[in-house]
């Protein structure tokens, strides 16, 4: 038995220097380094215009938003990379193999998951140092909560992870794949944009086919609340705002259990649809 998971243990480790490596030695973690850091650049440019022009002396948490804005756009590349590992395989014919060997469902998607939170970790560095230069730079606080925002960061971008890895397994084509994984994340990111632009108005303001509007968004994102994994990422920004520690500590709590239950709902379908499924 502890030779069987010591096997299986040095099987994931060797999938996950594989694929981590391999992704280090491409462009496209350093593209979307590059472009999430350029749109914080762009929006910093824009909250340090707002300030001179209202003569701000005192911003609360300044750095924030910026590094929310950085999060989506990394959060949608390494969902995409997720959605791509399995079914590239898939196609390629790499999983039939793998599997007719020492790999097996849960050995092969721990090691895929353990690559891509790897890669964020490197992206985490890259925060680190932009955004301390930006605060030498700007003299905006590198403040505790942007710290908190941070860490809570990689158990919201597990959540992302994890979604992207169900897609893959539910498909057997990456172009369906990406389709489907783009297509339902914006649709998650559209309901959160709308319905947050529409609560943020006054009632007074609205018509009336607004006000059935902002009623049916409330209710779809209620709905969309608990599956959209923008939704936690989104639920602990807001528990750092409030400075809830407790509702900070909870929004860690669900992403790991939306994490596991989709690992391991991922698993049960690679196991009953098979390796060309």
């Amino acid at each position: 038995m502890r030779s069987r998971f010591s096997f299986a243990s040095h099987t994931t480790k060797a999938l996950v220097r594989r694929d981590f490596l391999s992704t280090l030695k491409g462009w496209g973690l350093y593209l979307a380094a590059f472009v999430s850091l350029m749109s914080s650049s762009f929006i910093l440019k824009s909250h340090l215009g707002a300030i001179k022009e209202n003569n701000i002396l005192i911003s609360s948490d300044p750095l924030n938003y910026p590094l929310f804005i950085s999060l989506v756009i990394v959060s949608f590349y390494l969902a995409i990379i997720s959605v791509i590992s399995i079914s590239r395989e898939k196609d390629q014919g790499t999983l039939e193999v793998l599997f007719y060997g020492p790999v097996n469902s849960s050995s092969y998607l721990v090691a895929k998951y353990t690559k891509d939170m790897l890669l964020y970790l490197v992206m985490v560095c890259f925060f680190f140092v932009y955004f301390t230069a930006v605060s030498s730079l700007t003299n905006l606080a590198f403040s505790w909560s942007l710290v908190k925002a941070i860490f809570l960061s990689i158990f919201s971008v597990s959540c992302i992870v994890s979604f992207g890895l169900f897609i893959s397994s539910l498909t057997s084509k990456m172009r369906t794949s990406i389709i489907w994984l783009v297509g339902i994340l914006l649709a998650f990111l559209a309901i959160q944009i709308f319905h947050t632009m529409l609560v943020s108005l006054e009632e007074e303001a609205l018509s009336s086919s607004l006000l059935y509007l902002r009623k049916t968004l409330e209710m779809v994102s209620r709905g969309t609340g608990w599956i959209s994994p923008f939704s936690y990422l989104n639920r602990g920004m807001q528990s750092i705002a409030i400075g809830s520690m407790r509702l900070y500590g909870m929004s860690i709590l669900y992403s790991l259990v939306y994490s596991f239950i989709l690992l391991v709902s991922s698993v049960l379908i690679l196991e009953a649809k098979g390796v060309r499924g």
